[in-house]
C-alpha cells in the first residue's frame, strides 16, 4: 500500500493492511484549485463502516495540532467530494506520554514504536481549534475537549483486531 513518506504513513498504511482494510493513499503531485485557491490534499480515503473516509493524517508525538491550511483544504474537499466522502483528520500519536492514556484510541504495535490512531472530524477540528501560533498558522486543542471529541479508528471503520498486532 502506498503512503510511505515518514514513519506515521508508513505505520498508519500497515495498519491498514493488517486490519484488512482497502485504502486509497492520494497522490499528491498535481492539488486541485477551488476558487483560484491551491488546496492540500488528504491523504488516505478509506471505506468505513457507514461512510467514506477522507482522512488527513497528522503524526504527532503527544500535542495535536493543525494548520490553517489544514482546515481550509479539508473544507474544499467537503465541498469537491460533497457527500460521497466524510473528511476528518486521523491523529497518529506515538510515543509513551502518560496523558496518550486518556484518548479513545485504537492502538497498533511495531517492532519500534507504540502509535494510537484516533480520528477528529472536520467539523470538531473547526469548533474546537484555536490559536497557537499566528507566525505559523497553527491551531492546537485543549486536551480535555480534544480527548471528548477524538474517536478510536475501530468505531468508524470495519478493522480486524490488529491493536496488539506481534512484531513484524
Amino acid at each position: 500500500m502506498a503512503g510511505d513518506r515518514n514513519h506515521y504513513e508508513i505505520a498508519f498504511s500497515a495498519f491498514l493492511h493488517d486490519a484488512g482494510m482497502t485504502a486509497l493513499a492520494v497522490e499528491e503531485r498535481r492539488r486541485p484549485t477551488l476558487g483560484g485557491l491551491v488546496l492540500k490534499h488528504f491523504d488516505f480515503l478509506v471505506n468505513g463502516s457507514d461512510a467514506v473516509w477522507a482522512l488527513d493524517l497528522k503524526g504527532r508525538r503527544g500535542t495535536p495540532w493543525l494548520t490553517r491550511t489544514d482546515i481550509f483544504s479539508m473544507l474544499g474537499w467537503q465541498q469537491l467530494l460533497r457527500a460521497k466522502a466524510q473528511p476528518a483528520f486521523v491523529f497518529a500519536f506515538c510515543g509513551s506520554h502518560a496523558r496518550l492514556n486518556e484518548l479513545d484510541a485504537t492502538e497498533f504495535i511495531t517492532p519500534t514504536e507504540h502509535y494510537r490512531f484516533t480520528l477528529l472530524t472536520l467539523q470538531d477540528a473547526q469548533r474546537l481549534a484555536r490559536p497557537r501560533s499566528k507566525r505559523w498558522g497553527t491551531l492546537g486543542f485543549e486536551w480535555k475537549a480534544f480527548t471528548r471529541h477524538a474517536t478510536a479508528l475501530h468505531t468508524v471503520l470495519p478493522l480486524a483486531d490488529v491493536a496488539h498486532s506481534p512484531p513484524r
